[in-house]
């Protein structure tokens, strides 16, 4: 009986010898973990406007563009092929020694007029089916 004593004092003594002796917190509710923030859509506009270089017809037109650059262009509408959010229209713009055509993908909320000056904020997507740049714009002023 002594020996059966001894052998489960000794076990014990064993097991606790094991053990690390920290203590293990308990994992953080889901509540209490660290919210990301992610930027406003003004401050995307604000962005977009900052990062968006004047696009140049004759090198869009030549492929010399790459797609998904942040482009920027002014002039006129001369075409709308279907109107509001996800609409097209064309926009015709004075470029040096000549005029450059784009198509337009309207994902902004701005009413588009035919005959309407305008500036475009978007990224290049390449051309269309007819041979137009095209621009996915998400600000029209």
């Amino acid at each position: 009986m002594k020996k059966l004593f001894y052998i489960g004092a000794l076990s014990a003594l064993l097991l606790a010898a094991c053990s690390d002796g920290e203590e293990v917190e308990p994992d953080k509710d889901v509540s209490e973990q660290v919210e990301k923030t992610e930027p406003t859509q003004a401050e995307l506009d604000t962005q977009l406007k900052k990062d968006a270089t004047a696009i140049d017809f004759v090198a869009a037109n030549g492929d010399e563009v790459e797609v998904n650059t942040k482009v920027t262009i002014s002039g006129e509408v001369t075409g709308i092929s279907s109107e509001g959010v996800g609409g097209t229209f064309t926009v015709t713009t004075t470029e040096k020694d000549g005029f450059g055509m784009y198509t337009v993908e309207n994902y902004a909320l701005a009413e588009i007029q035919e005959g309407s000056k305008v500036t475009v904020y978007g990224v290049y997507k390449g051309k269309d089916d007819v041979g137009f740049p095209t621009i996915t714009a998400t600000i029209i002023e």
